[in-house]
């Protein structure tokens, strides 16, 4: 067994492996005899193993941000070859030709030689499923054919929920580690620097730290202007309030555009004046709790 796992576009991310952890050598009996129960079907439960590239990850999220609900939507593509066993065993039984009036005679066999011949009679036992108008010895259930294969190609969908991907994929798949927060969605200024938090957020999955950095300040100033609107430019919630943490944030949320010019200050090294991840994500959380 083996298949393709698919993002809900059709994209193929990973190739699906069967394990063979649990795999074991099994027989397959002709039916029609007492040991039909040793050959008995069985429900087969095996492991199949993806392995996700960071490409296939990136592709993964891309289409959960896409997704309505930021749900995981995955398709199990699987091909499944199996045997299927036709052969029956008629109940043929050997006889003394005496025991039933006939008369024995010596016959020649192709090794060259020559013995008493045997009769061989059908009797049919209803603990059986061997039907009465089966007199092959051996057959197929009435055929030629003992042994067919078959191809099934199985698909399943596999929907995984935003809180269950992020809580315990996420961190695990080493796609960072996230909070989730209930907003209201406000109106339609609200809504623009949203979406300018949106695009800082798929930038980090990305690692484009530039890109998280440059809309997360696009949305500060976004709410820095309204808030000058309605307030006042002059008032001390603006002024006061907001515009030191606002003066704080802008400053750190510029940081990483301007890291050329400061890697050419003589009071830093070089090799120190670097963004890191975490640094991308604080200033994407800042901004997100006053959203």
């Amino acid at each position: 067994m083996n298949g393709n796992l698919e993002t809900d576009d059709g994209r193929i991310v990973a190739n699906l492996d069967e394990s063979t952890e649990q795999q074991k050598a099994r027989e397959v009996g002709a039916s029609g005899t007492i040991y039909d129960s040793s050959f008995k079907e069985e429900l087969l439960k095996t492991t199949v193993i993806a392995i996700l590239d960071r490409k296939a990850l990136n592709h993964i999220e891309k289409r959960r941000m896409e997704d309505r609900k930021g749900d995981v939507k995955l398709v199990l593509s699987l091909n499944v070859k199996s045997v299927i066993n036709k052969a029956e065993i008629s109940h043929v039984h050997e006889v003394n030709p005496k025991e039933i009036g006939l008369a024995t005679e010596r016959i020649n066999t192709p090794s060259g030689k020559t013995t008493d011949w045997q009769a061989l009679i059908y009797a049919h036992d209803s603990r059986f499923n061997t039907s009465r108008s089966n007199m092959w010895l051996i057959s197929g259930s009435g055929g030629p054919v003992f042994l067919a294969l078959n191809d099934q190609v199985l698909t399943k969908e596999v929907r995984i929920p935003s809180t269950d991907w992020i809580h315990d994929y996420a961190p695990k798949l080493e796609l960072g580690e996230y909070f989730i927060v209930e907003t209201p969605k406000g109106k339609k200024i609200i809504k623009e620097a949203r979406q300018y938090m949106e695009k800082a957020e798929e930038c980090f999955r990305r690692w484009d730290t530039k890109g998280t950095y440059a809309n997360c300040r696009e949305a500060g100033r976004l709410l820095d202007g309204t808030l000058k609107t309605k307030m006042g430019k002059d008032s001390f919630i603006y002024k006061e309030r907001w515009g030191r943490t606002y003066e704080r944030f802008n400053n750190f949320a510029s940081l990483d555009l301007h890291l050329e010019d400061i890697k050419k200050s003589p009071g830093y090294s070089p090799d120190d004046v670097k963004i890191k991840k975490t640094d991308a994500e604080h200033t994407h959380s800042l901004l997100l709790k006053r959203l």
